[in-house]
């Protein structure tokens, strides 16, 4: 039930807790921060009452009709000229200018009659779903001194600007990449410290949280995975090499065009009838070019599910350069028993390099990793992997850890 108007949601005695999310999940989202922010949704969903509030942006319109979609959503088209998500590449690049904070349109429309502020006031949690969403958090807790107020941080915005500059051979980009991450530097270290927990999803993060906010409470969530009964690397019959994303990022853009240029033609050179599959939505023009002149190479575009290409694929590669946090496509792998080669970046957070195929972000070593594991080089850690990854990383103990953190917030913590 998509909720404009003004009105309480208590239900009784039910906790409540309140999401200012950036994005309404559902069933198939086609993005990881989706599927995390359902699967966190639905673990709160066995404690407490939860109120979803967006931006009113053409993707959130839409998902609210979708299966499996919050029950009680509130989207909020705000004020100006780029209300109810018009013009988003300028609205993004605002958001960027001002240290990768909430849509402008979402954050002026506090000052409204259009903001739930009643609605803040009831709940026992408020709680912000990604980085951006936090920039609310001063407001907050301005307005409601004493509300347990919650961040999600499914990346540390700062750390990805700082890469993005790092990786640019641009001037005008990284100086660009530079400034915005100074400005989300700031932005972030204001908004962690104003919260009583910092949700992150590796130890790695937890670090960052405490360099930039001190005073931050950062507390680890270790993301959760479906086990399923896909067919491991071990019945794959073709020398399948899988990577997965939305390709319309610019992060796994530029990780599948360095893997084709720089990898992948070493591969084929030993072993002939290897074919890569990327498998994701949105691939750019560019990318779509480049994989029709490289060799034995495949995008797949959307597609409802990525199980038949994970029961398909011999060996799946994380070739990410840039970017932040835990990467959600190499914990699916590892916790399907797929032997998996990564960049550093791509096997960040994951607290042991020994269950990895191997981690390196020189090409030519990648390469012979990835031919090594299409031989069977890596079948039995592969399987050992996995069987540490469903027990780290099973949704039945991410369900506890995030029913955790939140019921010892509650005004009756709950057991």
């Amino acid at each position: 039930m998509a909720m404009n108007e003004r009105k309480s949601v208590r239900d009784g005695h039910d906790p409540l807790i309140v999401s200012l999310t950036k994005y309404i999940p559902y069933d198939g989202i086609p993005h990881a921060g989706g599927q995390y922010a359902k699967d966190h949704f639905d673990a709160l969903a066995g404690i407490a009452r939860v109120v979803a509030v967006a931006p009113s942006t053409p993707a959130n319109r839409a998902a609210v009709t979708r299966q499996g979609a919050p029950g009680e959503v509130i989207l909020i088209e705000g004020t100006g000229p780029f209300r109810a998500g018009r013009a988003k590449l300028l609205t993004d690049l605002a958001s960027a200018w001002r240290g990768s904070d909430a849509q402008g349109f979402f954050g002026r429309a506090v000052t409204t009659p259009e903001w739930p502020w009643d609605l803040l006031a009831e709940a026992d949690v408020v709680e912000f779903q990604w980085s951006e969403m936090a920039s609310l958090a001063p407001l907050v807790r301005s307005r409601l001194p004493e509300k347990p107020l919650v961040v999600v941080a499914h990346d540390v915005i700062t750390q990805r600007w700082r890469r993005a500059a790092g990786a640019s051979k641009n001037p005008v980009l990284r100086t660009a990449y530079s400034v915005a991450a100074r400005r989300s530097a700031a932005r972030e270290r204001r908004d962690f410290a104003a919260a009583d927990r910092v949700v992150v999803f590796s130890e790695k993060d937890a670090a960052l949280v405490r360099d930039l906010a001190p005073a931050a409470q950062p507390v680890v969530v270790a993301p959760g995975f479906r086990l399923g009964s896909t067919s491991t690397a071990q019945q794959a019959e073709e020398p399948v090499v899988l990577f997965t994303g939305a390709l319309g990022r610019p992060d796994n853009d530029r990780a599948v065009r360095w893997f084709l240029q720089n990898v992948w033609p070493r591969v084929t050179e030993r072993v002939p009838d290897a074919l890569f599959v990327a498998a994701g939505s949105g691939p750019r023009r560019g990318l779509r070019r480049l994989v029709a002149r490289s060799r034995r190479a495949e995008l797949t575009g959307f597609v409802p599910s990525l199980d038949p290409y994970y029961a398909s694929a011999r060996v799946f590669v994380a070739p990410v350069l840039t970017g932040a946090g835990v990467k959600f496509k190499t914990v699916d792998a590892l916790v399907r028993g797929l032997p998996t080669v990564a960049t550093p970046v791509g096997a960040e957070g994951i607290e042991r390099e020994d269950v990895f195929a191997g981690v390196t972000d020189d090409p030519v070593r990648f390469a012979d990793l990835v031919v090594a594991a299409l031989r069977g080089a890596h079948a039995e850690r592969a399987a050992a992997a996995g069987e540490w990854a469903a027990e780290v990383y099973g949704m039945d103990a991410f369900t506890r850890r995030v029913r955790a953190v939140y019921g010892q917030l509650m005004p009756d913590p709950l057991a």
